[in-house]
């Protein structure tokens, strides 16, 4: 497998925000691209991510293959590549080698490891809003709540999208009207509660799209998707309110 990107910020975000959730992947080279799926170790976030054949300048595969990556040394690997770089990666079955193109050519090599390959089930759900916005605007809301609690609420209703959190330090909600959003659908009110921690994790990939597309129910997975030149998405299991 052979794979050249010339612009390595779509790789280096996405690895940015997944590597603070999953310590190592197996990632899939096939003639349709790069492809990780993967669940934290807690089981509380599943990451799917999938770099299109078409969004590479070159992209070789002959057959496919199956490459266990500790995604930390990748992330760590991927951070030295400068804005005006390329990436290359080159695989053998034995290592992965990232290759940064730019006024020096830096190899680093990464031995692939054996990962247990877990068969992950998507749960189907039925989700009674889905709300696309900004991801810097979503990003902000994440650290304006962070402020306050330790979880940060979804709520929507037919009139806006509201983020909010309250603890001991006081309470604050972000509230996004139907007008401001990218697009807008609520079928029923809708109100989930969330680890701020892996919400934190995962706005990581904010610069990835122009917008970011939040699904929700009530006490359901929230669906976070960030779609552009590469897909990535998150499920993550509400934490759900005690009486």
């Amino acid at each position: 497998m052979r794979a050249v990107l010339s612009d390595a910020k779509v790789l280096k975000l996405s690895m940015d925000a997944i590597s603070n959730m999953i310590d190592e992947a197996n990632i899939e080279a096939s003639e349709a691209g790069l492809r990780l799926r993967a669940m934290d170790p807690a089981h509380v976030a599943l990451v799917d991510f999938l770099l299109p054949a078409g969004s590479f300048d070159e992209y070789e595969c002959g057959s496919e293959m199956v490459l266990g990556v500790d995604l930390d040394r990748l992330n760590t690997i991927l951070k030295r590549a400068g804005s005006a770089d390329s990436v290359e990666l080159r695989a053998d079955g034995e290592k992965l080698d990232i290759v940064l193109h730019g006024r020096a050519k830096r190899r680093f090599s990464l031995p692939l490891i054996e990962v247990g390959d877990e068969e992950l089930r998507v749960p189907e759900l039925s989700f009674l809003a889905a709300v696309e916005i900004e991801p810097k605007l979503l990003s902000e809301a994440i650290k304006d709540v962070e402020i306050a609690s330790e979880h940060v609420t979804f709520a929507c209703d037919q009139q806006s999208f509201r983020i909010s959190g309250s603890g001991d330090l006081g309470s604050v909600e972000v509230e996004i009207s139907r007008e401001e959003a990218i697009s807008f659908s609520c079928e029923a009110p809708a109100r989930s509660m969330f680890s701020i921690d892996y919400l934190r994790d995962m706005t990581r990939a904010g610069d990835l799209a122009e917008s970011a597309r939040l699904s929700i129910g009530n006490d359901i997975p929230l669906k976070l998707e960030y779609l552009g030149s590469a897909s990535l998405s998150f499920l993550l299991a509400p934490r759900i309110e005690s009486e």
